[in-house]
């Protein structure tokens, strides 16, 4: 294997990143591989600082510069909304070609910026229930206008002006416990007026608030949404449940002078044999 001195590292690898070894993008002047560098950094959450940093430790050129960034940035959400909306309308329609109807089963989640469930910034997906599940659609909901606050810290720096209002970009003003709820039901009123189409069964968590908003605000003036209880997070929800009964137990002894765990008690295997699918799915027998 040749090796190669430092200064010759250096000149091939700018040669691959801004010489016309790395092809243009169709109808603009932006590089391949500084478009995928860009994008890279989006799905890491390191954005254009930390990819300028990344870079530097790798001994490799600087990205573009970041007034250039910010404004492919725009470029880059413009393209990932178009896309995103024809793949999700191909979805619909893949959805009811699978189910031979208009009134579909869908799934849905919610999903936040952080993991304390008070995050400012979260988002629900709904997916179809199909062989192949796919995204239908997606709703987002912001507390907050980081762009307002970036902003406003630039005034406060600097001699920095505005001669506009800065948009607000904030959508959501309820509480946080009721954001996957909220951006659900949003998500549920579009498909009629969209694509003729109604979400009329609904697979959800079963502590989740959701169902209860859906039924409480109808998207729907004459189809009743059904909702339909997820195993999965109902076997989870068991065995923490059951786990955390042993834990907090331990080893005190009950009133029968035996502990809860050991043989033929709240043992590790009855509670694994408590959560499986058959015993969760009697549960649901009996509830419905």
């Amino acid at each position: 294997m040749n090796v190669c001195n430092h200064s010759n590292y250096l000149h091939y690898v700018n040669v691959f990143l801004f010489s016309e070894t790395s092809s243009k993008i169709v109808s603009t002047e932006r590089r391949d591989v500084n478009v995928r560098a860009q994008i890279a950094g989006h799905l890491c959450g390191i954005i254009h600082a930390g990819l300028a940093k990344l870079l530097g430790v790798l001994n490799l050129p600087s990205p573009a510069q970041n007034e250039t960034d910010s404004k492919s940035d725009k470029q880059l959400l413009e393209f990932v909304k178009s896309t995103s909306e024809k793949s999700m309308a191909r979805a619909v329609q893949d959805a009811v070609a699978a189910a031979n109807m208009t009134g579909l089963t869908v799934s849905g989640d919610g999903f936040w910026q952080t993991r304390d469930f008070q995050s400012a910034h979260g988002a629900a997906a709904i997916s179809s229930c199909t062989m192949a599940p796919q995204v239908l659609d997606i709703e987002t909901c912001s507390k907050t206008c980081n762009v307002h606050f970036l902003s406003k810290s630039l005034i406060q720096q600097s001699t920095m002006t505005l001669s506009s209002p800065i948009a607000v970009k904030k959508n959501f003003d309820k509480s946080f416990g009721t954001m996957e709820a909220t951006a659900v039901l949003n998500i549920f009123k579009r498909p009629a007026s969209k694509y003729g189409v109604y979400y009329t069964k609904y697979v959800g968590d079963g502590d989740s608030k959701t169902h209860h908003i859906l039924s409480k605000n109808p998207p729907y003036t004459d189809k009743p949404i059904q909702k339909i209880e997820d195993l999965n997070h109902l076997r989870k929800r068991m065995k923490r449940g059951l786990n955390t009964i042993r834990r907090e137990y331990g080893r005190k002894k009950l009133s029968n002078g035996k502990t809860i765990g050991g043989k033929n008690r709240l043992s590790a295997q009855t509670i694994r044999r408590l959560a499986s699918d058959d015993i969760c799915l009697n549960h649901l027998k009996v509830q419905t």
